[in-house]
């Protein structure tokens, strides 16, 4: 049999057409693998990954086996695809790959064409989950939510993150229409938590959880309280109205209300699962408890990680896949944050795609920022904007770029020249993903 990285790999290639959720559903009830356990939904613009992140690290303080779907990655195809933070193995990942191979050719030979990339590592998850049994299943949505492959799954509790301007080529040209098809993952009987942090966004969101006849809350209708530490925000909320503290693990304000999502996730989770003394099966005898608690959300919101998201690789040097216009804003406003703290200019790495808005991106970046230096670096990704393009983006901005050809290149030429700076590496996904193979193949 193929190697399942190899294959996977080639797929955008040669099937780039989604399937309908009807044709997708087809193929899933051939796969025979439902989502064990309690199973949350996570949709949303910014914001997924970190809520992802924040609501399986509370979950697994709380004793709970946790598996979690999600996307992009950043250098292993098995990312997507985790138990209790630990990436799928190899041999594990192969097998499910050989697994949904041999239902493909079943439904070929019924007239369906390939699965895309996204809805091939969906089905792995399915069938490796339904494997190792995880006591609570997290899928994040790939793109929008209505028309997501996700969506087939019938959750327990479904999440918003906040709403923006993104991939509205396929999603809509407003953020009203882009919410709608966000919305798409509300389902009657199922909870729903979600982030209104744009008011358009949220009377749609609303509007469609008040049609399914459903409990929802706005956690922008909280006001939890924030202080800092250092370069660290610190969040003060309640869970179960008992007062929760913790030093959040990521140093960008915009992080507290990703953190506050997940602590009323767990809330809404535990009430509709009943989680109270009895709970998921105990294998560690340290295990916290059966139940999650406020002491339990202090831990996982204090101990979450989520690589690529304001992470401080290197003492000064900063990685964050921000990747739109609202969540570069956001960055360059916690960049700026952390530079004015530790008073030292900044010196900026930046790549994106092409179908991104990186003129506006280049603005937000100039302004804030006031970059000391900037450098711009092509990519590997056949999506990669060229370097010139970005050099005119940010010249228009008021700031003059150089430029190198390669992630590796411009990553080191900044490390051996930025002195006293702060380097901040911030644009797309991709463009973090090749930098962490930089670190990895360094052994830094």
């Amino acid at each position: 049999m193929e190697d399942a990285r190899e294959y996977l790999l080639r797929i955008p290639t040669f099937a780039g057409k989604k399937h309908s959720l009807s044709e997708a559903g087809a193929f899933f009830e051939e796969l025979q693998c439902p989502f064990p356990g309690a199973v949350v939904h996570v949709a949303g613009t910014n914001g997924k990954g970190s809520v992802c992140a924040f609501l399986s690290s509370i979950l697994r303080a709380s004793g709970f086996h946790v598996g979690t779907f999600t996307s992009p990655h950043l250098t292993d195809i098995r990312e997507r695809i985790c138990l209790d933070g630990e990436m799928i193995d190899e041999t594990a990942f192969q097998r499910s790959f050989e697994q949904v191979f041999s239902v493909w050719k079943r439904m070929e030979e019924r007239g369906m064409t390939h699965p895309t990339f996204f809805e091939y590592l969906f089905y792995m998850a399915a069938v490796w989950f339904q494997e190792v049994k995880p006591d609570v299943v997290i899928l994040e949505t790939g793109m929008g939510g209505r028309r997501d492959v996700t969506n087939l799954c019938r959750p327990d509790l479904s999440v918003i993150t906040s709403i923006s301007l993104d991939h509205m080529a396929y999603l809509g040209n407003t953020v009203e229409e882009i919410a709608a098809e966000k919305a798409g993952i509300i389902k009657a009987g199922v909870p729903l938590v979600f982030d209104g942090n744009d008011s358009r966004a949220a009377d749609v969101i609303r509007r469609e959880a008040e049609s399914a006849g459903v409990l929802f809350q706005d956690v922008r209708e909280e006001k939890p309280s924030v202080s800092w530490a250092g370069s660290f925000p610190e969040i003060g909320t309640f869970f179960e109205g008992v007062p929760v503290k913790a030093v959040l693990p990521f140093p960008a304000q915009y992080q507290v209300w990703n953190g506050v999502l997940a602590v009323r996730a767990a809330e809404f989770l535990q009430r509709k699962m009943g989680w109270r003394e009895d709970g998921p099966r105990q294998e560690n005898p340290a295990s916290p408890g059966h139940r999650v608690s406020a002491g339990s959300v202090e831990r996982g919101l204090e101990s979450a990680r989520h690589a690529g998201r304001m992470e401080e690789v290197l003492p000064g040097v900063f990685f964050d896949g921000a990747h739109n216009r609202d969540g570069i804003r956001a960055f360059a406003q916690a960049a700026a944050r952390i530079a004015e703290e530790r008073k030292r200019p900044v010196h900026l790495l930046f790549s994106a795609v092409s179908d991104k808005e990186y003129r506006a991106m280049a603005v937000t970046l100039a302004a804030d920022l006031k970059p000391v230096r900037i450098t711009v670096a092509g990519m590997e990704s056949s999506r990669g904007l060229s370097t010139e393009a970005m050099k005119e983006a940010f010249r228009a901005a008021g700031y003059e770029a150089e430029s190198r050809d390669s992630a590796e290149e411009a990553f080191a030429c900044a490390m051996k020249e930025r002195g006293g700076d702060l380097l901040f590496a911030v644009g797309s996904l991709y463009f973090i993903g090749e930098l962490k193979k930089c670190l990895r193949e360094e052994n830094i």
